[in-house]
């Protein structure tokens, strides 16, 4: 199976179109071979292998295109295996070549490295050296992914965590969650059931603080926000932020307005305060934190400072949440 490296560097490389969508040859081949009754094609096919690497894509293939090669072309082969194994040693120096330009750049300690060091005697030597042709388009790809993995900076966590922004939980709660989010995304939806959940179950362990990000192809998710913080003067921001997700099919203006109504709040402030600059300067401020943090898309979740990788899942980010209070899951 190829890992996640792997494909990252296939992708990353001008073999995209191609390695990315291929699929590894089919290991019932090497059960035609055995019972082909070729001698020289299955030795050739054997002698590549050890070359190759026997759980390689390369001898997977290899022993699929013996089967139908003639006696004749595998004599020829193993005549001039010597010829082979130096193109295959030459190769495999690329990749040796790749790994030790990654690992110069990562950080040989960092999980990109490990994994492609795993991963050599399974990268088809061929694809080696037009993977070497674009590592520096891979290691910026690796750097990213590696930076999205790092936990925050404590100068990043203190400002996610310091600046105002609606919030439950004391401020000294042993974890504190933070969550990019907009009302206009289904999956945040299920991120904000999530947090309520956590609530619930965690009580006072826990302070969680909403940040906005609208993206910008949901048309009414700026609106939605600017709402959501109109509401928030009102002290009724959690109560109306669940209104939001619970119709996120019906955001539009005057649906704003009957939410606010329904929650009592003063409809004349809400509405004034809904279209203020100040409002639409702090979601700016939030996306601007987003950005400097690596949000790409929502919800963004972070536990003490580390991203997960699956915010919205209740049983994800319980397991994250009782990792920092040092319990047991």
């Amino acid at each position: 199976m190829r890992s996640f490296v792997y494909v990252a560097l296939l992708c990353a490389s001008a073999l995209t179109l191609t390695a990315c969508a291929s699929a590894p040859a089919a290991p019932e081949a090497t059960a035609k071979v055995a019972n082909a009754g070729i001698e020289p094609c299955p030795s050739l096919a054997r002698k590549l292998c050890e070359e190759l690497g026997p759980s390689s894509e390369s001898c997977r293939s290899t022993m699929g295109v013996v089967t139908f090669l003639p006696d004749k072309a595998c004599e020829e082969g193993l005549a001039h295996f010597a010829e082979a194994q130096k193109r295959v040693r030459e190769l495999r120096g690329s990749c040796e070549s790749l790994a030790t330009a990654v690992c110069a750049e990562v950080g040989a300690e960092s999980e990109s490295c490990t994994a492609l060091r795993s991963d050599l005697p399974n990268i088809p030597p061929g694809h080696c050296a037009a993977l070497l042709r674009d590592k520096d388009q891979i290691i910026a790809a690796l750097k990213a992914r590696e930076a999205l993995d790092s936990p925050l900076s404590e100068a990043q966590w203190l400002a996610l965590t310091a600046a105002p922004a609606p919030s439950f939980g004391a401020p000294d709660a042993r974890v504190t969650i933070v969550e990019f989010s907009d009302f206009q995304c289904p999956y945040c939806a299920e991120a904000a059931r999530t947090m309520k959940k956590l609530k619930e179950t965690h009580g006072t362990s826990i302070r969680v603080i909403f940040r906005h990000y609208p993206l910008p192809f949901h048309e009414r998710a700026q609106a939605a926000a600017q709402a959501a913080l109109a509401a928030f003067a009102q002290n009724k921001f959690w109560e109306y932020h669940d209104l939001l997700f619970e119709n996120q099919s019906a955001l539009a203006a005057p649906d704003l307005e009957s939410y606010a109504e329904r929650l009592k709040l003063d409809v004349a402030k809400f509405r004034e305060a809904s279209v203020d600059s100040t409002v639409a300067n702090l979601i700016s401020a939030d996306v601007a934190l987003g950005d400097a943090v690596n949000v790409r898309g929502t919800p963004t979740v972070f536990v003490n400072g580390k991203r997960l990788a699956n915010g919205v899942d209740y049983d994800a980010v319980s397991e994250a949440v009782d990792e920092a209070l040092g319990t047991p899951n």
